[in-house]
C-alpha cells in the first residue's frame, strides 16, 4: 500500500483517498478537526485540508512526508498477518499510517495526554498554540521550544493544563536550552527511552508514545487503559507485563501492531 500521488503546487493528488478517519483517530495526533467534506490538520507550523483524494496544503512536500506516502504499508500488514489474533484489527485498520510528526510537538502533546481525555487534550493544545504559537493568518502554529520555555507556570495553569503545568514548563526549558532533541533523533530505542524518562512529566507509557509517534521507533508497545483491557489477561495483569509480552511477540513492528489493535478496539 505505497500511495501513488503527484504534487501539483499546493496540492497532493492521490490515486485514491487515504483513510483519514483511521489515521487521525488511532491515538497518534490531536491537532485536527472535521470540516465539511474532510479534515483540517495542523502539524508544527503547517496546515493541510483533506478533500477526497486531494490534500490542499501550505507545503505539499511537508505533508507528503507527514503522511508517509512513500512507504508501502502492505509489506507490514503482510508480516503481521501471520499473527491470527490481529486478523480483525488489520482488516479494520488497514488504512492506518504512522504520521511523521514534529518531535517537540509530540513530546508536549503526550505530556498533556497523561490521565486526560481527548477533547480536553485537544482544547489544552489549541489554547497553548493560540497563546504562544505564531499567528499564521487563520490558525496558530505549535510554539517553538524557545517560546514555550518563556511561558510561566501560572500562564500554563490558566490554560487548563492542571498538574501538567510544571511538567510542560520544565520540559520546554530543557528542550530549549540543550541539544536533547537532536540527541533523541540520533539515539537507538533504548537510549532514547532513557533520555525521555528523564524529562519532567514523561513516564513509561508517554515515553513509548513519543518513541512511536515522534521518533518512529516501532519496537515499542504503548499500553493505556484500552490496550490493557484488550490485551491483558490473568497472567498479563500489569501494563509492564502486557508491554513486554507484545513487544517480544511483534518485535520491530510492535508499535504499528499496537495502532491496529487500539483503533480496532475503539471502533468496537
Amino acid at each position: 500500500m505505497q500511495m501513488n500521488y503527484v504534487v501539483n503546487g499546493n496540492k497532493i493528488i492521490l490515486e485514491q483517498p487515504l483513510d483519514y478517519e483511521a489515521i487521525l483517530t488511532c491515538g497518534q495526533i490531536f491537532r485536527f478537526k472535521e470540516i465539511e467534506g474532510g479534515y483540517e490538520i495542523f502539524s508544527a507550523s503547517h496546515r493541510c485540508d483533506t478533500c477526497g483524494n486531494e490534500l490542499i496544503c501550505d507545503d505539499a512536500n511537508y505533508f507528503a512526508r507527514f503522511f508517509d506516502l512513500d512507504v508501502d504499508y502492505g509489506e507490514y500488514i503482510e508480516k503481521l498477518s501471520r499473527f491470527d489474533e490481529l486478523a480483525s484489527a488489520l482488516s479494520v485498520g488497514s488504512g492506518i499510517r504512522i504520521l511523521r510528526q514534529d518531535l517537540f510537538e509530540v513530546i508536549i502533546s503526550f505530556i498533556i495526554s497523561a490521565n486526560n481525555n481527548i477533547p480536553r487534550i485537544k482544547g489544552i493544545i489549541e489554547r497553548i498554540c493560540t497563546c504562544f504559537g505564531e499567528d499564521k493568518d487563520g490558525y496558530y502554529a505549535f510554539p517553538t521550544p524557545e517560546r514555550l520555555a518563556q511561558a510561566s507556570v501560572e500562564q500554563l495553569r490558566s490554560l487548563g493544563t492542571g498538574f501538567r503545568d510544571v511538567y510542560i514548563s520544565k520540559t520546554a526549558k530543557v528542550l530549549a536550552e540543550t541539544d536533547l532533541l537532536e540527541r533523541l533523533v540520533k539515539a537507538d530505542t533504548a537510549s532514547a527511552q532513557k533520555m525521555l524518562l528523564g524529562l519532567s512529566g514523561v513516564g513509561g507509557k508517554v515515553a513509548d508514545c513519543i518513541l512511536l509517534f515522534g521518533l518512529r521507533k516501532w519496537d515499542c508497545f504503548p499500553v493505556d487503559t484500552w490496550i490493557k483491557k484488550v490485551c491483558g489477561s490473568g497472567q498479563l495483569n500489569t501494563p509492564q507485563k502486557v508491554r513486554e509480552y507484545y513487544l517480544n511477540r511483534y518485535g520491530a513492528l510492535a508499535g504499528l501492531a499496537q495502532q491496529y489493535i487500539f483503533y480496532n478496539s475503539r471502533k468496537k
